[in-house]
């Protein structure tokens, strides 16, 4: 990688690269280079089993369910390369020893096997995978399991296999995704279905899959896309990389500059204005049409570190704000509640406090005489980096929206909504330590009483992984997705005040409920295209807002936490299935075991983020932290 010049005295000497295969990399180890573009199309998904399984439900003495193989399809699909036709098979198997057979009799040496499943920790469980891998002598080279985000990358001596969840990609349900392809899923009553009727809907639901990645692949190439990567944020940025990078992105390493980009990087607004009831004026679900990719595209964003300050006057922050992007820790002082700061949770305040701001909202505190002092200071050289990757594919999504292409149309919304978020991608540092061949499939904290700390250690595949820490992605650059989260929060508030106090009630990211009269004040932004207008999405005179993502308006309800299919046991209890993930089976000692729960959720809807009072009416807390 090329060198990133031009450092500060502030900066630390970048120390040796780490030569360990760990993409989050430190401090001490990380240098500073330059984001390098991608040329090719090549690397893209060229086999792939893939697979999902029914279980038999066996019930435990506590009432919990353990899930055991009672059936299963596998489809193994090869790409079409050279004089070589493309190639389908299928399998059905009532038994992991087939399945397996199957699998790595396809391997391929110096080709990847992609293996793909929805909810992939499950049906990986449920065919015994780690104890099969072992058997075949496979070691662990890459474990990821955050949400729904579930990569494992195995190698032998010869061959290698790399296991991925479709939701890697496509976190939606298998209902919506056959619905958006044209295959309709088939649904079963598992508890009194046949044994013919649950193997068609098992096949069913792999031909959606199957079926659903031949066209994600083909939109990836036939548009030149990117390649298909393990993620949708790493398809994104592939994609960026190969037909975008037109200016020069430097990586750097300082950390006192990457704490305070870290430190302004807070997300999503999501508040609310009222708690209770409204049901006497129309009421409208506003949502801003592709958020993100908006501010991306008509804003500049740092592609360079440039120098670190400390204790700067606001006319000098203004100054550097002309033609610079900066973050800084200020302390600000307001009437209005428009500056996130993250305490026990991301708030916004009025009063006096301290937080950490970028560009947008910087320069609109300076504009309103908001910033007192400021204490760290990093400024960047900025460009428009995002403008020709949102154009090309929001004009592309309307042009496969007005032809009826629903696939490739949300193809193109996920490319451009997971891209920002890669540059502030960071995760747990794991290194080998040694061989355990006896050892059983864990993961463990150890506590060391004399040093006062908390060690994880993590036992697969015969081999055992000690956590050092969690740090920065290779390519991370804090700063850019702290930028993008900051214009998009600056712009959902501008949109709030041209509705006017008492006309909004609540906000989510990129969508407002308001009333009628604030309906009426946002009517020139509303466009169901345009890219930063507003869409109706629902309308009703009856809606209720309960918390935070904890509201019902018209048909739609959401609850955060609670499952579609939960039982309401009484009002804010629920009881809902637990299905354990990778890291939830590895803690468990039993990663073979697959084992569903049932637990009760009390929701206790205080509200932490404002004062409520008796009519209902949210006021934002008054801090007074100037010492």
């Amino acid at each position: 990688a090329a060198m990133a010049g031009n450092e500060s005295k502030h900066s630390p000497t970048p120390l040796i690269r780490n030569t360990c295969p760990n993409k989050y990399r430190n401090f001490d180890t990380r240098l500073p280079f330059i984001l390098k573009t991608n040329s090719s199309l090549s690397g893209s998904l060229g086999q792939s089993p893939i697979f999902d399984t029914e279980t038999w439900q066996n019930e435990n003495e506590n009432g919990s369910i353990r899930q055991s193989l009672r059936m299963g399809w596998a489809c193994y699909y090869r790409r079409a390369y050279g004089r070589h036709l493309a190639k389908t098979e299928w399998l059905y198997f009532d038994n992991p020893v087939s399945f397996w057979h199957f699998v790595l009799e396809h391997t391929e040496r110096k080709n990847r096997l992609w293996v793909i499943a929805r909810n992939v920790a499950f049906d990986f469980t449920v065919v015994k995978g780690w104890t099969h891998l072992r058997k075949a002598e496979y070691k662990l080279k890459f474990f990821h399991n955050k949400g729904t985000c579930n990569i494992i990358s195995v190698r032998n001596k010869s061959q290698s296999i790399v296991f991925l969840d479709s939701m890697n990609w496509f976190r939606e349900s298998l209902e919506k995704t056959g619905k958006r392809i044209g295959i309709e899923r088939i649904a079963v009553d598992y508890k009194t279905c046949s044994e013919s009727e649950l193997k068609t809907a098992c096949k069913n639901h792999v031909l959606i899959e199957f079926e659903n990645f031949k066209l994600f692949v083909a939109f990836l190439e036939h548009n030149k896309v990117a390649r298909l990567c393990y993620t949708a944020g790493s398809t994104a940025m592939a994609a960026f990389l190969l037909g975008h990078y037109n200016t020069k992105i430097y990586i750097h390493n300082n950390e006192q500059a990457i704490r305070l980009e870290r430190e302004s990087y807070k997300g999503g607004r999501v508040e609310c204005f009222f708690l209770g009831v409204l049901e006497n004026d129309n009421c409208y679900m506003l949502d801003v049409n592709s958020l993100y990719p908006f501010v991306m595209r008509n804003n500049l964003y740092p592609v360079k570190y440039i120098k670190l300050l400390h204790k700067i006057t606001p006319t000098t922050l203004a100054a550097y704000l002309d033609n610079r992007a900066v973050s800084a820790q200020v302390l600000i002082k307001t009437t209005e509640p428009v500056y996130a700061v993250r305490r026990e949770r991301t708030i916004f305040p009025v009063g006096c406090f301290w937080t950490t701001l970028t560009t947008p909202e910087l320069k609109y505190a300076l504009a309103k005489g908001h910033i007192k002092e400021v204490a760290d200071c990093v400024v960047y050289k900025q460009e428009n980096i995002f403008g020709s990757f949102v154009d090309k594919f929001y004009n592309m999504r309307l042009m496969f929206k007005s032809k009826g292409n629903r696939e490739y149309e949300q193809f193109c919304k996920y490319i451009m909504n997971k891209l920002y978020g890669k540059f502030g991608q960071k995760g747990e540092e794991w290194s080998k330590i040694g061989d355990c061949p006896n050892e059983p499939d864990r993961e463990e904290l150890v506590f060391n009483m004399n040093g006062r700390r908390v060690s994880k250690l993590r036992y697969l595949l015969g081999q055992v992984f000690l956590m050092s820490g969690v740090g920065e992605c290779f390519d991370s650059f804090p700063a850019i997705a702290a930028h993008v989260t900051g214009y998009a929060r600056i712009y959902l508030w501008r949109l709030m005040q041209e509705a006017g106090w008492g006309n909004y009630f609540y906000c989510d990211t990129d969508s407002l409920i308001v009333n009628e009269k604030g309906m009426q004040c946002l009517k020139n932004y509303i466009h169901n295209t345009s890219l930063g207008g507003l869409k109706i999405v629902e309308q009703s005179r009856n809606v209720i807002i309960r918390g935070l993502k904890d509201y019902s308006i018209s048909q739609k309800q959401v609850i955060k936490g609670i499952r579609k299919n939960a039982v309401c046991v009484e009002d804010g209890v629920y009881e809902q299935e637990k299905w354990p993930s990778f890291r939830g089976l590895l803690r468990s000692g039993k990663p073979e075991d697959y084992i569903v729960e049932t637990v009760t959720k009390h929701l206790t809807r205080k509200y932490t983020k404002g004062n409520v009072n008796l009519d209902g009416v949210v006021l934002p807390y008054v801090l007074d932290e100037q010492i």
